[in-house]
């Protein structure tokens, strides 16, 4: 465990924790400009997210949520937000995506796609393109709606292009080819 953990010196917490208030993390991808760590995680309905994972944060699950249970879709925890609590780049709602695996794409394939985070979605069988500036998110696409397959995850090939990892009974590894 690194000396310089947030919680390595902390009494009585566990010196290997980095961050808290995780619910389902599925992809993780390292911003290539600024090294930080980015996680897209399965909320309950409606609640999933994309974070910046920063040390010694807490993200909030269960306390908040923008989600609410499958079937009643009461309320989680204290509502959306709170102080303290960090809040997701994006989330998706009402209905839930399942984001997965993520990349930044630092290709030259696709024309000005370089720089933007790249999520497979299972219950939205959707390929989702997100638009970054910095430390932010500042808009988001959804590609392949008609392919009707679950994405389980997203790559970038030495060759640059998305490759594309689907799970289903019949999974395939797709190229993305944009036209």
């Amino acid at each position: 465990i690194p000396p310089d953990n947030p919680f390595a010196r902390t009494p009585g917490a566990l010196p290997d924790i980095w961050s808290l208030g995780h619910r389902n993390p599925q992809g993780a991808a390292l911003n290539p400009q600024s090294g930080e760590l980015w996680a897209s995680e399965h909320g309950p309905q409606g609640g999933d997210e994309i974070n910046r994972i920063q040390p010694g944060k807490n993200y909030g699950w269960p306390q908040v949520s923008h989600g609410c249970e499958y079937g009643s879709c009461a309320p989680i925890g204290d509502g959306a937000a709170r102080a303290g609590l960090e809040e997701p780049l994006i989330w998706w709602g009402p209905r839930s995506t399942a984001p997965s695996g993520l990349v930044f794409y630092q290709g030259t394939r696709y024309g000005n796609w370089r720089g933007h985070l790249f999520s497979g979605s299972l219950a939205g069988k959707t390929l989702w393109r997100l638009q970054t500036d910095g430390h932010r998110i500042t808009g988001r696409e959804a590609l392949l709606t008609t392919l009707s397959q679950r994405l389980r995850d997203v790559r970038e090939g030495p060759d640059g292009y998305l490759y594309l990892l689907t799970d289903e009974n019949d999974g395939r590894i797709l190229r993305v080819i944009r036209h």
